[in-house]
């Protein structure tokens, strides 16, 4: 299933995508933790087609452990969190079937033109504070500098063991945030979701 890890970062930057071209203005916090992490979409965008180069995450990627299910998935449900044999090994003709199809321009050119903007305003004025800058990019706007609008994508709803644990944590979080006061959860052992540190 390592395979799944190319789509899975396309449909994120999918996602981005949208949200920069169609919401922009309400989601400011959003944008700018795009600007804190792109090294992240510029080492995307200049991806090597070596696959040497791409072994080590990948297989730290696939290694690592799946998040704990409060119930059990049945083995024939689609799992992205399954692990590929352990013989297998990305290819060039791997890395070359997926890294010029991640849809990355949009991101890229929002980079190229707030990166700068937010670098200066921040020396310019000696901001330290993100709120400051955030409220910066509340007021800007990026009309007429991205390229032209795709249409919206729209996929159906595909259930899986993943969406699975995040629908039924997110319903219960819900529940329980909502019927706080009155404290109807005193003296019961609620447990939302749990924390484990994982080995380097």
């Amino acid at each position: 299933q390592t395979c799944a890890l190319p789509i899975l970062a396309s449909l994120l930057a999918e996602i981005f995508n949208n949200i920069i071209q169609y919401q922009f203005d309400g989601n400011s916090h959003l944008i700018y933790s795009i600007i804190r992490k792109r090294h992240v979409f510029h080492q995307l965008s200049n991806l090597p087609e070596d696959p040497n180069t791409v072994t080590k995450p990948v297989r730290k990627r696939s290694n690592s452990q799946a998040p704990s299910n409060s119930f059990t998935v049945p083995n024939n449900s689609t799992d992205c969190f399954n692990k590929p044999p352990e013989d297998w090994r990305p290819t060039r003709e791997w890395v070359c079937s997926w890294r010029k199809k991640l849809p990355l321009q949009t991101i890229m050119r929002l980079l190229q033109v707030l990166v700068p903007q937010v670098e200066k305003i921040c020396i310019d004025k000696h901001l330290t504070d993100e709120s400051e800058i955030i409220s910066f990019l509340q007021n800007g706007t990026l009309v007429g500098l991205l390229p032209v609008p795709h249409p919206i994508l729209m996929r159906k709803y595909q259930p899986n063991a993943a969406t699975a644990v995040w629908f039924r944590r997110y319903m219960w979080g819900l529940v329980y945030m909502r019927n706080v006061t009155p404290p109807i959860w005193s003296e019961t052992n609620i447990q939302l979701f749990e924390v484990q540190k994982m080995q380097d």
